[in-house]
């Protein structure tokens, strides 16, 4: 099998012919070992790789194979270590997968969360999702890029370098997951794992020309509740089939969940017929408008044109006014993930048993930390108060509408070291955390500005988190410089099937699958 031909299947179709004898999963992961060594040096998309030890896990699976009989085999194929995901779990057997280096433990590999805080720490233990990949037979090439913590929409860690766009490597591929997007994008891998806590999976895909959704909350089982258990597992893919494959091996229930989850197959929703009439509610209006953010012409045109394919396929749209204002950012979605960031450094002390020294976290997460220790319990507790009443507002809107639909981005990729603090500034914030006074920076509204910097780039994309609602980026749109763009559906919370049939349909009037970076 040559490079093109690895390329021209999606995720489901080198498995496919895996499964029929046409391949070996040994061939697939040379394929994509050889496009690593050739393109990770210019992209940064891999940080660590273990490709002898996912030969020898293609070796012992195949020697499994031999000596399994068909029926008995056919048993294996079906079972997880949790229970997990039932007869579609053997549909992506044999295929090469990277894991995305956050808080996703592989056995005996390295992991970093993107932070000098974890150097030279290596995993002991598979998390649950990765016993279940494992499981269903895929196999783990490495693991991807990721900015520290995964705090940021772009990829871009002082302590392993920055992941590059294979569209055009001076912009970014997103973030928190953009060495994944980076990957899939490049065509190393068909799918790559992922985790979205606020666009982390739909940023990437959008940034990327990728289709990345986000699960409901609850239905890809996670060890720790992340960001108020708005992150969620997921992977980024080129086809909506990949992922609900994907997404068939990695949910279903674990034990000690907070959530009861669906046992209905996500690849079930593509067996059904295409939705006919929903209701679909737009909008391309800028929710911090009143500091003079814009939606990015491009990215208002991208929306509009998708409203106009919708309709073509006999569904019905009407503008809408969004349920949120300027304060979800900074007083509701900002405090949790402080909270968060604090007891994410404080786990990577438990995990290498030392405390962190002078230098290990970047001087904004170093903030971030600060701040969290600093926050009131009340005040974290009302921010989770201030979740579920958007939460509620945005049910009341889906019993007018079926789906939501935003740009992914309010702007098209950013170019690399956009988002970098100047001297003075950073400057400032190390001294400040340095004497215990990240409290005047708060005061002086230096914190608020930083988040609005973020946020005006990205406002789309953490009401799914915070309600806990399934959110979809497909690969529909272009910028005027060749650069793709993505736009957003959001469903009701466990409407995930509804959305993966829109997004099938979508996908199957106006095909992305062949759309890829030269």
């Amino acid at each position: 099998m040559t490079f093109e031909e690895y390329r021209a299947q999606d995720a489901c179709g080198l498995a496919e012919l895996v499964r029929a004898g046409e391949v070996k999963a040994t061939e697939l992961l040379d394929i994509a070992i050889a496009r690593c060594e050739e393109v990770n040096p210019q992209l940064g998309a891999v940080v660590y790789k273990r490709y002898e030890q996912a030969h020898a896990e293609a070796r012992k699976q195949a020697s499994a194979r031999e000596q399994v009989s068909a029926p008995a085999h056919a048993e294996v194929d079906t079972l997880g270590p949790h229970g997990a995901a039932g007869p579609h779990s053997s549909a992506l057997r044999g295929l090469p997968l990277l894991v995305k280096d956050l808080a996703l433990h592989v056995s005996d590999t390295s992991m970093s969360s993107g932070s000098r805080s974890y150097t030279g720490f290596v995993s002991s233990y598979d998390s649950i999702a990765v016993e279940r990949i494992r499981a269903a037979g895929l196999l783990i090439l490495g693991k991807t890029n990721v900015p520290e913590f995964g705090l940021t929409p772009y990829t871009e860690p002082r302590a392993l370098g920055p992941a590059r766009n294979p569209w055009n490597t001076d912009h970014t591929p997103g973030g928190s997951s953009g060495g994944s997007g980076a990957a899939v994008a490049a065509g190393i891998v068909p799918l790559a794992t992922a985790s979205d806590g606020g666009g982390s999976i739909r940023i990437p895909a959008s940034c990327c020309g990728l289709f990345g959704l986000k699960p409901s909350r609850g239905r890809v089982p996670l060890a720790t509740e992340g960001w108020g258990g708005g992150v969620v597992e997921g992977c980024l893919s080129r086809s909506v089939r990949d992922t609900a494959a994907y997404l068939d091996v990695v949910a279903g229930p674990a034990a000690g969940d907070f959530f009861p989850t669906s046992k209905a197959l996500f690849t079930g929703a593509l067996e059904q017929a295409p939705p006919q009439g929903l209701r679909i509610g737009f909008s391309t209006a800028h929710p911090l408008a009143e500091f003079g953010a814009e939606v990015h012409t491009d990215c208002q045109a991208a929306v509009l044109d998708a409203m106009k394919l919708a309709t073509a396929l006999g569904h019905t749209v009407e503008e809408i006014q969004l349920p949120w204002t300027s304060r979800l950012y900074e007083h509701d979605f900002l405090p949790v993930v402080v909270s968060s960031t604090a007891v994410e450094a404080a786990e990577a002390e438990r995990l290498q048993g030392r405390r962190l020294r002078s230098g290990e976290l970047e001087p904004n997460t170093r903030l971030m930390v600060e701040m969290g220790k600093a926050l009131r319990a009340n005040a974290y507790a009302a921010a989770l108060q201030r979740w579920n009443a958007t939460a509620r507002a945005f049910g009341a809107l889906h019993q007018t509408y079926d789906l939501i639909c935003l740009p992914t981005l309010a702007e098209p990729p950013a170019t690399i070291g956009r988002f970098d603090s100047p001297a003075a500034e950073e400057m400032l914030i190390r001294t400040a955390t340095r004497l215990g006074l990240t409290g005047m920076l708060m005061r002086f509204g230096l914190i608020k500005e930083m988040a609005r910097r973020i946020f005006r780039y990205m406002p789309f994309t953490p009401p799914a988190n915070m309600t806990g609602a399934p959110a979809a980026s497909l690969p529909l749109g272009v910028s005027a410089s060749g650069l793709p763009i993505g736009v957003q559906f959001m469903a009701p919370i466990g409407a995930d099937e509804l959305l993966l049939s829109f997004a099938a349909q979508v996908e199957n009037a106006r095909p992305w699958f062949d759309r890829v970076p030269s």
